[in-house]
């Protein structure tokens, strides 16, 4: 049916072209119409391409103008098709004008995304009720779709998706499609149907519906039925429900039943459960795409119905089957007519790809993201029509078969993430059509001539990195292709720097990364790749210096990191936004260094001198700044009013910059470690109101702190103020930092007490392999440019060193985990606060060699994540709590010179730390004894008292005293009490007395008896 309709409207544009022909020899244009399309044209406010330039006043054929067809017979406007073909759209309003094409049967004004300026969808247009063609989709219209459309009762396709603007358009309502019952194709694509109660029965009144486009419009089945007895659907041959979240069983679903489909797209349903048997009743079914679903197990044996599969995709579900299972389980009939394939990330397996070969007429195979093991079986040069094959990130092992040379249709190859070794085949270089290679990730190795590229004339993206192939190549050779995109990042491309490459005029990508390049670069480099995005040619030993100037480039992301060049940081594009150039040895910024679209500047480890250029506060856009490892010096630029307006140019819509107060910097990084830094803390960083990691260590920056960090900090993650000569009182206010994980302020001169209310540094009281205590995992990266990742701490900074565990490590990815708090080597007075123990996230403390008294917090146990507690070279004293018995995780531990005095507590983590000398962690403390020191405790062997310990014993104490004193006040009370009774009562003291002569004589008699009778009868024995 759908074919039908199309030859239709291919009749009757054919008939209007004639009438139009016809009408311009008769000059026959209809002057209302022709007034009513330059009303349309005057709406339009910009027209880029020019579409309409043959619209004009003097030209009174309208017949004749760019894309209108006038009726042979009537000289009426027929048909206006102002689709855009081009990039750049028409901008403007849908005039109204429009309705005087009375006869108007065809309009197209689809792809013009400017041209409905994010205005509502007319609704006069359903006035036009001449239309059998309206295709209005991704125009850019928001808003509700109008009902009036229901008005246009000839509509033969009706297209109005909006696939540029995701659920921009909406509707409450779709009745109105019933009376559309001439309605072959509806494209509705994208449009929010969520609210729509009857969008199934809306749907199902149109009998002559051959196509039907629904993808990404917020469906569900609540009110779908889950089959169909009775329906109207008998001729729906297309049918795409992709995107909805139908979130339900695969079977029973009522498309199941449409057996006149012959393309069903169920992309991302959310559908579960197993692949429904009602899968053979599609037997006309050629293109089928059920992936991203949540489908298991293996296609049922119903599917051998399926004889006119063209092309299937159960790619992201999970199969679970081998891969010879999946391929039986494809109809044998359709064997020969199968074109596309496609499995990826469907959890397959297998050895082999050898059957593949019985897939004649297959053209694109896609089997990516699986567990595929063995080789790239010779057979597959059997698939001669193959034009696309992507077995990317799988095990295949082995060489590359030369019979790849045979698959001559060959457009995109890729291969990558796999275990390939070997050379590549010099038969690659006979795949004329090949557009696309790409091997990386790969263990291949070999030599790399001018063959493997010798008939590659459309080869535009190639990637061969990483791997150990050598590139040995002529320097007069001229490829014969124009790459766009390159990758050989470690392959051998030098020594002398490849001249092949200054043919690739048109590249926008290439990396050239660790290809073992010497000298320098040469002046064609920079103007070849003058138009490139993306350059990178770090880890090589190139020297010289850089141009003077940049800004004639391009390039978005620049990198140059691990060379050997001198000289000046140039003026760079005005375009890049990354900018690595670290492990050099540049000395300098040019004069007036600007870069209005720089985000991620890393200059670490270069010889960098002088000041800071005042550029900085001019650098809007600048989110990391990495300047460690060089040797600035004197003071960081204030960014004051003065530095503001100089690098912050006015323009005719805003007034300049009034105060600092207004001003503020988006660095969220900034690294500045190991220079010659001087002065205060910086001032500039009141405007660094996004900053999260600030490292200022070994420097020599001097002063107190300033109370406002916090203030103007507040999502500081990492303060890093080592080895410079702060001093004065730490301000409480830095524990308002709730976003710290790494507070380090060691080796400086602070004095005074650690400020207490240390429970408010909420990033260090959570665990650091918990992500509901870690909200800062996702700001270790920041996306740049055209979507590239970089990390912030790790790939593109420098490492930086903690100490920890009693030594120097240095920390770069995995500085995530890191949650460090270290006020070492300062001078420190007063006691540990108690507070120290709600940091139980902590995994280093060090508050070694500073002037700290008092006990260890009897809580200190507390802190269930510590590796690592250094509290030497202090005065503390007391006993050691055996609450340190509890830190499982504890590997380095030094109490060493202090006061401590007391048994040593033993057990669990503390008897296996310092295997070697475990001593070692107490020497210092005379007062300590048992294991390991020298010195025995006296007494019973017991653990010193702690202070739990000290107020058990405290009431123990009491409570005897208590039951001591009351039992001598009962004797007491007890003894006078019978003692004066007897004194004062003779009645008492007959009785008792009497009592005790009875006694007396019956205890007399009983030891007569009894002598009597045992010696007595010994004696006679």
């Amino acid at each position: 049916m759908a074919a039908v309709s199309f030859l239709f409207l291919l009749i009757l544009a054919t008939a209007s072209s004639v009438g139009s022909a016809r009408e311009t020899s008769n000059g026959s244009c209809i002057p209302a119409e022709r007034a009513a399309l330059l009303s349309f044209k005057a709406g339009i406010t910009r027209d880029p391409a020019n579409r309409l330039v043959s619209w004009r006043q003097g030209h009174h054929d309208c017949c004749l103008w760019s894309g209108v067809t006038c009726s042979g017979r009537t000289g009426h406007v027929v048909m206006l098709d102002l689709r855009n073909p081009e990039i750049v759209s028409l901008r403007g309003k849908v005039s109204l004008s429009l309705l005087a094409l009375r006869r108007l049967r065809y309009l197209d004004l689809s792809m013009n995304t400017a041209l409905g300026g994010a205005m509502a969808m007319p609704g006069f247009l359903g006035s036009l009720q001449s239309l059998t063609y309206l295709n209005l989709s991704n125009m850019g219209f928001n808003g509700i779709i109008p009902p009036q459309l229901g008005n246009l009762s000839k509509l033969v396709q009706l297209d109005i998706g909006n696939g540029y603007s995701p659920n921009h358009l909406y509707s409450k309502d779709i009745s109105w499609l019933a009376r559309l019952q001439s309605l072959e194709h509806l494209n509705m694509a994208s449009v929010n149907l969520s609210r729509v109660d009857d969008w199934f029965h809306a749907v199902n009144a149109l009998p002559n519906l051959g196509v039907l486009v629904l993808n990404y419009c917020s469906l569900n089945m609540t009110n779908a039925p889950s089959s169909l007895l009775h329906h109207n659907l008998t001729v729906l041959e297309k049918l795409d429900l992709s995107g909805n979240p139908l979130n339900s069983l695969a079977a029973p679903n009522w498309f199941w039943d449409l057996i006149s489909l012959k393309s069903l797209n169920l992309e991302g349903c959310d559908l579960s459960g197993t692949f429904p048997d009602e899968l053979g009743n599609l037997t006309l079914l050629e293109n089928f795409d059920i992936s991203d679903n949540n489908i298991n197990g293996m296609m049922p044996g119903t599917l051998q119905n399926m004889c006119n599969l063209i092309s299937l995709d159960l790619s992201g579900n999970n199969i679970s089957g081998d891969i010879r299972e999946v391929i039986d389980s494809i109809p044998s009939c359709s064997w020969k007519n199968l074109q596309v394939l496609i499995l990826a990330y469907a959890n397959i397996s297998g050895m082999t790809l050898q059957f593949v070969s019985n897939l004649s007429s297959l053209s694109m195979l896609v089997v990516s993201d699986n567990q595929l093991s063995g080789s790239v079986p010779m057979e597959i040069g059997m698939l001669t029509n193959l034009s696309y094959i992507d077995l990317s990130n799988n095990n295949l092992s082995g060489s590359l078969p030369t019979e790849i040379g045979m698959l001559t249709k060959l457009t995109y190859l890729d291969l990558s993430s796999n275990n390939l070794s070997g050379s590549l085949p010099v038969e690659i270089g006979v795949l004329t059509k090949l557009t696309d290679l790409f091997l990386s990730n790969n263990n291949l190795s070999g030599v790399i001539s001018e063959d493997h590229f010798a008939g590659l004339v459309n080869l535009k993206n190639i990637d061969l990195s990483p791997s150990n192939l050598e590139f040995v190549i002529d320097s007069h050779w001229v490829p014969p292709f124009n790459l766009e995109m390159a990758w050989f990042s470690s392959c051998y491309l030098g020594p002398k720097f490849p001249k092949w490459l200054r043919w690739q005029k048109g590249i926008d990508t290439l990396d050239i990364s660790d290809t073992g390049l010497v000298g320098r670069i040469p002046n064609w480099f920079w103007t070849t790749f003058s138009k490139a995005s993306s350059l990178d040619i770090s880890s090589n030993q190139l020297t010289g210096k850089l141009p003077p100037s940049l800004e004639f480039m391009s390039v978005i992301v620049l990198s140059m990191q691990s060379n050997l060049l001198t000289g000046l940081i140039p003026k760079l594009s005005r375009t890049v936004e990354v900018l690595d150039i670290s492990r050099n040895f540049l000395n300098g910024f040019v004069q007036n260094f600007r870069a209005p679209q720089l985000e991620v500047a890393v200059l670490f480890s270069n010889s960098i001198t002088g000041t800071i250029p005042t550029s900085i506060c001019g650098l809007q856009k600048l989110r990391v700044l990495d300047l460690s490892n060089n040797l600035l010096s004197k003071e960081l630029p204030d960014c004051g009013r003065r530095e503001v307006e100089q690098w912050i140019p006015s323009n005719n819509n805003s007034p300049r910059v009034n105060s600092t107060s207004s001003f503020s910097l988006k660095i969220t990084t900034l690294l500045l470690r190991n220079n010659s830094l001087s002065s205060g803390f910086p001032l500039f960083l009141r405007h660094c109101a996004s900053l999260m990691f600030l490292d200022l260590a070994q420097n020599k920056f001097t002063g107190d702190l300033p109370r406002w960090i916090s203030e103007a900090m507040p999502s500081l993650v990492m303060l890093r103020l080592r080895s410079n000569n702060f001093s004065g009182h730490i301000p409480i206010e830095l524990t308002s930092l709730q976003a710290v994980r790494i507070l380090d302020l060691s080796n400086n001169k602070f004095s005074g007490a650690i400020p207490q209310y240390l429970e408010n540094l909420k990033g260090l009281t959570g665990n650091a392999t918990d992500s509901y205590e870690n909200p800062f995992e996702n700001l270790f990266e920041e996306v740049y440019g055209d979507g590239i990742v970089f990390t912030i701490i790790g790939s593109y900074s420098d490492s930086f060193s903690v100490v920890i565990k009693g030594q120097v490590l240095e920390y770069r990815e995995n500085t995530l985990y890191l949650m460090t708090l270290d006020l070492s080597c300062n001078s420190l007075t007063g006691k540990i606060p108690n507070e120290i123990s709600s940091l139980a996230g902590l995994i280093n403390l060090n508050l070694s060699s500073n002037l700290l008294s008092g006990n260890i917090p009897h809580k200190i146990g507390n802190l269930r994540s510590l590796e690592s507690l250094d509290l030497s070279k202090n005065t503390l004293g007391g006993g050691i709590p055996q609450s340190l018995t509890n830190l499982t995780y504890l590997s380095y531990l030094n109490l060493s010179y202090n006061n401590l005095s007391g048994r040593i507590p033993s057990g669990r983590q503390l008897d296996i730390l310092k295997a070697d000398d475990p001593a070692s962690m107490y020497i210092g403390n005379p007062g300590l004894c048992g294991d390991p020191v020298a010195r025995q405790c006296s007494g019973s062997p017991r653990d010193p008292p702690t202070s739990e310990d000290s107020a058990r014993w405290s009431g123990d104490v009491l409570f005897q005293m208590d039951f001591l004193l009351g039992s001598i006040v009962g004797f007491v009370v007890g003894t006078w009490t019978v003692f004066c009774g007897l004194l004062f009562m003779k009645r008492w003291r007959y009785a008792y007395f009497g009592q005790l002569d009875q006694l007396y004589d019956r205890l007399y008699v009983i030891s007569v008896v009894t002598w009597r009778k045992w010696f007595m009868n010994t004696d006679a024995n």
